[in-house]
């Protein structure tokens, strides 16, 4: 089961008014993206929960439309991540929960390739070379709590940020080992318990850097969860200068309009 949980808020264009792609206003954004959410996972068990920040009533219409619990509150940025957050304390432990913010588009196949992924996880993981490599980690790769990051970064490519990483193969694309994610991932409810305090603590000031840092392993675990992003990414953050490369978005728009 997944339970989408989406933050939205349609007051603000975008955050330090960064230019939005394909010229969209942010309602129209919300929808598109929204449908794109929607089309990926309704044939897969689910739940959504709209998590919205002083919708205007248009916005409020359109998600009445769909089969979604839709909460309406006064937040703010930091409340509303916050609220997410119990809100995901609240589902089922075995439950795979997104966090999700409002700008991100999804491909068609998102929940398909996701899905997949996490049901191999011990086949896509597990090799007798990777654990002799690996043999210094205490928990098995295959046992160790998997956060999903969605998009495909385009500045993980620029020589700068180039890190070491470990690379797996599923079904249908490659998934990297990533150490930073935006607000915006995938993982299981007992990983929400079990990092619940650094996700908590991250609400303040909207610290994904503190989250990052705190929750996923780099080249050293400890007790840090693992985090993984596609290859092609199934997501992309809608603003022009970091979309996710290789997927041709703006037809994805279009079929949904």
């Amino acid at each position: 089961m997944f339970h989408i949980i989406l933050r939205t808020c349609d007051l603000v264009h975008s955050l330090h008014n960064a230019p939005r792609p394909f010229n969209l206003d942010k309602r129209s954004l919300i929808k598109v993206c929204f449908k794109s959410l929607y089309n990926a996972v309704k044939d897969y068990p689910h739940h959504i929960t709209v998590l919205g920040d002083r919708l205007s009533d248009e916005m409020k219409e359109f998600f009445k439309s769909y089969p979604v619990t839709l909460l309406n509150e006064e937040l703010g940025n930091d409340k509303s991540i916050r609220r997410q957050v119990e809100i995901a304390l609240e589902s089922p432990e075995d439950e795979w929960i997104y966090f999700v913010e409002d700008d991100y588009l999804h491909t068609p196949d998102a929940f398909k390739w996701m899905d997949d992924f996490i049901k191999n996880r011990s086949q896509y993981m597990t090799t007798k070379r990777l654990a002799r490599q690996l043999r210094f980690i205490k928990i098995g790769l295959k046992d160790r709590p998997l956060v999903i990051h969605t998009p495909d970064y385009p500045d993980r490519y620029l020589p700068k940020y180039l890190r070491f990483s470990l690379i797996f193969i599923s079904k249908y694309c490659h998934w990297r080992q990533v150490t930073n994610t935006t607000f915006t991932f995938m993982t299981q409810g007992k990983t929400v318990h079990r990092y619940k305090d650094i996700l908590l603590r991250s609400s303040i000031g909207a610290d994904d850097g503190f989250l990052s840092r705190r929750m996923f392993a780099g080249l050293r675990f400890g007790s840090k969860a693992l985090c993984v992003s596609p290859i092609p990414g199934v997501s992309t953050h809608m603003h022009e200068e970091v979309m996710t490369p290789l997927v041709n978005w703006e037809k994805i728009i279009r079929e949904l309009e």
